[in-house]
């Protein structure tokens, strides 16, 4: 993501042109003089007359032909680079290693840095998340910004999604580690609950601090958004726990087909507008807002996103359940404000359901470049309560 400040209408603007006719007005060009007597001679058919001179003859105006239309912009030519350094600077590996442990600093950098896809399935839930670089960041040979933490066991699951700042050298890791420390923090609480929320997000905020210092870089070149969802079976439905910092967008979806929004990201009127990252010092204070713990009775899916989705399906509210509807029954053709989608199959119905949400994001809108995450989790009555995508 980037924290630059962007107009949103930048987003699917198109300049509407138009020629414009300019007229000559001449004494001596297609037209005929009367005689003293006032009588006036026809003036030709494509001469259009304005006025009368003192001796009776007409000033005239050429109608000049319309000049045509410009020609379209050319189409942007998208390549491919790899960085030219690598994913985690030496000057991280030690500080990354303590911070993390060396399991999971290890796992982190056996990962491929681009895109991947994971998936799993338990008693009535899938979950299936999925990452993929910007066309923007392919392009210049930068790193995919985004990261992801997806976990479902026996009794609960966690999703977590952050966008890395693009205004911060080493964003890339600063996602990455706040998701997987947030993830494990929740997955391994005793309650789900806000205590247990604040807790996780604490301890992002100071590994990444720790981190910083042991690289010997200033905290903000690590800055991210989070976005969190947890949840778990209560005596009146599923409880489900909520957090975020910075943009992105949550969804829940309801079994009869409405989608509700526990919190709203933290956007300001531009789009890449965000007013506090992980780790900046307002960083608890934005969370304790952000977080909501409530018992849903009819929950049927829960969607996270970062930016790269939301922006291109602006406003969110609106594109989730469309977009729900691809993910459950298939998508064939491409939602509306598209330019291009590939065509997939349901995620229940897949083999390979990380890779087909992949092969989701892949999607294409002009203006919309950004790397791109999505995570969703579906009830076993997602199919009864989410309806169809159709065009």
């Amino acid at each position: 993501m980037s924290d630059d400040i962007s107009p949103s209408a930048v987003r699917d603007s198109a300049a509407d042109e138009t020629a414009a006719n300019t007229s000559h007005a001449t004494h001596d060009v297609n037209s005929n003089h009367s005689d003293d007597s006032g009588g006036s001679s026809d003036a030709q058919s494509d001469v259009k007359s304005n006025a009368t001179s003192d001796d009776g003859s007409h000033a005239t105006d050429v109608v000049e032909p319309e000049a045509p239309a410009p020609a379209p912009p050319p189409m942007a030519v998208w390549t491919i680079r790899e960085p030219d350094e690598p994913w985690c600077p030496e000057a991280f590996l030690e500080p990354l290693t303590r911070a993390l442990g060396k399991d999971m600093a290890d796992r982190l950098l056996a990962r491929s840095p681009h895109e991947r896809g994971e998936h799993a399935q338990q008693g009535d839930w899938t979950i299936t998340g999925a990452l993929k670089r910007g066309r923007r960041h392919a392009h210049v040979g930068a790193f995919n910004e985004d990261a992801l933490f997806v976990h479902l066991g026996a009794s609960r699951g966690v999703l977590v999604v952050a966008d890395g700042a693009g205004s911060s050298a080493y964003s890339r890791i600063g996602s990455t580690v706040a998701v997987e420390i947030v993830g494990a923090a929740l997955r391994n609480a005793a309650a789900l609950n806000e205590a247990a929320a604040h807790d996780a997000m604490e301890r992002a905020v100071s590994a990444l601090q720790a981190i910083a210092t042991g690289a010997k870089v200033d905290a903000k070149a690590l800055r991210t958004t989070v976005l969190v969802a947890a949840w778990e079976p209560s005596a009146t439905g599923t409880r489900v726990l909520t957090m975020q910092v910075g943009d992105g967008a949550l969804v829940l979806a309801h079994q009869d087909g409405r989608v509700s929004r526990p919190t709203a990201g933290d956007a300001g009127e531009w789009s890449g507008e965000v007013h506090c990252f992980v780790p900046d010092s307002e960083t608890m204070t934005y969370a304790r807002k952000a977080t909501v713990l409530t018992d849903v009775p009819d929950l049927a899916a829960l969607l996270l996103v970062t930016d790269g989705v939301d922006d291109a399906m602006y406003p969110f509210p609106k594109y989730a359940p469309l977009i729900l509807g691809q993910l459950v029954h298939g998508a064939d053709a491409p939602l509306t404000g598209l330019n291009a989608q590939p065509v997939t199959p349901s995620l229940l119905a897949s083999n390979a359901p990380g890779d087909v949400l992949l092969t989701w994001l892949g999607f294409e809108k002009r203006g919309e470049n950004d790397d791109r995450t999505l995570a969703v989790a579906l009830h076993r009555s997602a199919p009864q309560a989410i309806a169809p995508w159709a065009p």
